[in-house]
């Protein structure tokens, strides 16, 4: 009887680990350039923040880079208590680069909006200092 209950603990606690041994969850976006990676319903699109410096990666669905030719980028920032502000965006290496201005403020909320092959995206993260 003991090693029948031994037996069957083990296959109980066991079943879970080996049914997923080998796959991945699923619905995770790899960060291609080390960011954090948002999907979208045309594109993903990958953050990277560097101190003031928000980089900007349009990444296609299948993992690869999209050309800043066929991507069309606008973002603003807003502080908690301020109001939305433009983001002057430059193509510099393949990414869409800015400088974000915190003031007085600890974190500031970004929405960029993409456009690629005449359809839209909006993407909405939080940047801290």
């Amino acid at each position: 009887m003991k090693n029948i209950l031994i037996t069957f603990s083990t296959i109980l606690f066991l079943q879970p680990v080996l049914a997923h041994e080998g796959h991945e969850t699923p619905g995770v976006i790899k960060a291609v350039h080390g960011g954090t990676a948002l999907p979208g319903k045309e594109i993903n699109l990958e953050y990277i923040v560097s101190g003031t410096e928000l980089k900007i990666h349009p990444v296609s669905h299948e993992g690869k880079d999209l050309n800043a030719s066929q991507v069309k980028v606008s973002a603003t920032a807003k502080a908690p208590k301020g109001k939305a502000e433009n983001l002057k965006l430059e193509n510099k290496d393949g990414a869409f680069v800015t400088h974000v201005d915190f003031k007085n403020a600890y974190r500031l909320e970004v929405n960029v909006m993409t456009e690629t092959s005449g359809k839209k995206d909006s993407f909405k993260f939080q940047v801290e200092k």
